[in-house]
């Protein structure tokens, strides 16, 4: 299994989306934090905002480039090693060896839901270093629900389990992607498949509005006024999700 991860992560650098894709996502976390630097305020929505300080910088920063992350860099490096890899061919020649399949989709999602981590932690640690490079430091913050205030530790813990639902949220987004993957045959009509269910989906429950809103649903969720079920969805389409995929996987024809 270390194996198949070490191969299939080697292939991922080799591409030059994924280095492309790390570079645009540097400058952008870079001119989002220029941005929000010279910003006094950070915005949960249209009305509610709370002064920026350095113990929430990173939050806000997050904010800025979760559409990028949910939208635009995570789809197409989802896309890329799940459906770009078999129509280049590179997946036929894995697989003309005897290799569990199971094992190689294991090892392709393993590894993508590193790449997102490794995204997310440049973000959080950028976004510490620069809020307080930047910004004033406090003895007590607030977030989204002002009856709430907490202290420098306190708000340093609140950022991170942020961003740690955020990155559940990024896992339900690849094991969503990966399905489509499976059923649509070009990356293209993938990419398009996938905003097709993060859009639809919110026609059928507002439960699943997090693929879409990810950020708007942690501020609102970590605030105790998010009024639908958030972690039971995400569950569930990060496990039915891979489940369903692996055993697609294992059905089909790969090296025809």
């Amino acid at each position: 299994m270390l194996q198949l991860m070490q191969s299939d992560w080697q292939r991922m650098w080799k591409r030059k989306k994924t280095f492309v894709s790390l570079l645009i996502f540097v400058c952008i976390v870079l001119l989002d934090c220029l941005f929000l630097g010279m910003q006094s305020l950070g915005a949960f929505d249209n009305v509610s905002t709370v002064p920026l300080t350095a113990q929430n910088f990173s939050l806000f920063l997050l904010k800025e480039v979760s559409f990028f992350l949910v939208l635009i860099i995570g789809p197409i490096l989802m896309i890329d090693s799940f459906n770009g890899e078999y129509h280049s061919g590179q997946l036929r020649l894995v697989l003309i060896r005897p290799i569990s399949i199971m094992r190689m989709f294991a090892a392709k999602w393993i590894n993508l839901a590193v790449i997102m981590g490794i995204f997310l932690v440049v973000t959080f640690g950028v976004g510490e270093v620069f809020g307080h490079l930047v910004k004033p430091s406090v003895d007590s913050v607030v977030f989204l629900n002002p009856d709430r205030p907490y202290n420098p530790a306190g708000a340093f813990m609140y950022c991170l389990q942020s961003y740690g639902l955020f990155m559940l949220i990024l896992l339900a987004q690849l094991s969503v992607t990966g399905l489509i993957c499976t059923l649509l045959p070009s990356p293209i009509i993938c990419y398009l498949g996938w905003v097709g269910v993060a859009v639809g989906s919110m026609y059928v429950s507002n439960t699943f509005s997090f693929l879409l809103f990810g950020i708007s649903t942690i501020f609102e969720w970590m605030a105790g006024t998010y009024t639908h079920a958030f972690l039971l969805p995400v569950f569930v389409c990060v496990i039915l999700g891979f489940s369903i995929t692996m055993l697609w996987w294992k059905r089909r024809n790969w090296v025809r």
